[in-house]
């Protein structure tokens, strides 16, 4: 027998969302950084640095969404990760690629879709 959508209302399916993980994964990639957390200690700030690796993509925050956020008056760069919802970013954490530091800004939580995305900006408070 063919069951076609017409045939159960839309409150008989637990989700109506479609799953976008399997499409992503055709994008994702590695994507090495290293994270830096902060501690004080005996009143000085303290930098830890750890490798970190998460399966996802990294690109450019559209020009229409950058234009909506208060931080688009700023000239830095900023950019957007998809990755799988497993992964555990927080607002105000840092992060360096390639030698060049970013702090997460967002998180939109996706995982309805299979993914979760997070807005990163560079960042000039890391030590070097």
């Amino acid at each position: 027998m063919i069951r076609n959508a017409r045939d159960r209302l839309l409150s008989q399916i637990p989700s109506t969302l479609p799953d976008m993980q399997d499409a992503m994964a055709d994008w994702f990639q590695v994507l090495t950084f290293t994270r830096v957390s902060k501690q004080i200690v005996n009143f000085s700030v303290v930098e830890t640095r750890a490798p970190y690796s998460i399966m996802g993509v990294r690109q450019p925050l559209s020009a229409q969404a950058l234009a909506m956020k208060p931080e688009g008056q700023r000239a830095w760069k900023i950019e957007q990760i998809h990755a799988y919802p497993d992964v555990i970013l927080n607002p105000d954490d840092i992060m360096i690629f390639n030698g060049i530091p970013y702090r997460v800004l967002d998180k939109i939580d996706y995982k309805e879709y299979g993914y979760v995305e997070y807005h990163i900006t560079q960042d000039f408070t890391v030590s070097t």
